[in-house]
């Protein structure tokens, strides 16, 4: 089985208990996207059931959500209504793009869910070709070894109710630079395991990647507010265009 098969078996698993406010709110990433967007269309990888797509899309721009599960986009299907979103089934590691978009975004970590340096950069160089000239990518991630991805292995407690319990069990290989979480939820109907692998980068091999595609960084923020980064923020958000497309007057905080 391939990495994208298990990517679809292992996220159609999760679809069904899948937490999105588990992951904060929408809006903030909706409103920088949009900013970041002008009219589109954008492209987002890992789509999932549709957290920050929808809102993009209710702010005017027209929204391709990829992903590889099935049961993950019925969901977001099932909320969409008359918003402009549409789905492809595909790789995130290797895709083609129906058009030449505007804007592609990875939120939460998601890039990580490629578990290879060579999916990651495969990744990166779809996007490139996706792209248009002006086009930008953003990718917003956990910094590794900060309070958003400690790398240290062990068992956690991640909630205790009347009746339910859901607890991670974390194994980290500082060579691979992967972390192998099984996270298992406990209440009256039974236990439940639900396994993710996830490769993490450092920002220096971000940047150092997305050059090796074709993309150059343009600018990187602590978060959504578009504050400029600074060291030991916990995550994240690296903006990217193709290489020799600087657009002027973007805004470099």
């Amino acid at each position: 089985m391939s990495e994208f098969e298990e990517q679809a078996a292992l996220w159609d698993e999760w679809a069904a208990t899948y937490n999105e406010s588990s992951l904060g709110p929408a809006a903030p990433a909706a409103r920088a996207l949009a900013e970041l967007a002008d009219d589109g269309p954008a492209l987002e990888l890992g789509v999932g059931a549709g957290r920050i797509a929808l809102p993009l899309a209710q702010r005017g721009i027209r929204v391709l959500g990829l992903d590889a599960s099935h049961e993950m986009t019925r969901r977001l299907l099932a909320r969409r209504e008359d918003l402009p979103v549409d789905i492809l089934i595909a790789d995130m590691a290797a895709f083609e793009a129906p058009c030449p978009v505007a804007l592609i975004y990875i939120v939460s970590s998601t890039f990580y869910l490629l578990t290879t340096p060579e999916r990651q950069i495969s990744c990166l160089q779809s996007c490139s070709r996706a792209l248009r000239a002006d086009g930008r990518l953003v990718i917003e991630a956990a910094v590794p070894g900060t309070s958003a991805l400690p790398l240290e292995e062990g068992l956690y407690v991640r909630a205790v109710e009347p009746g339910y319990a859901k607890l991670s069990v974390v194994a980290h290989d500082p060579v691979a630079q992967t972390l192998r979480s099984q996270e298992i939820r406990l209440d009256e109907t039974g236990l439940r395991m639900l396994p993710v692998t996830r490769r993490y980068t450092h920002l220096s091999e971000l940047d150092l990647m997305a050059q090796a595609a074709g993309l150059r960084r343009e600018a990187r923020y602590e978060g959504w507010s578009l504050a400029p980064y600074r060291a030991g923020c916990p995550r994240h958000v690296s903006v990217y265009s193709v290489a020799g497309e600087h657009r002027d007057g973007f805004r470099d905080r």
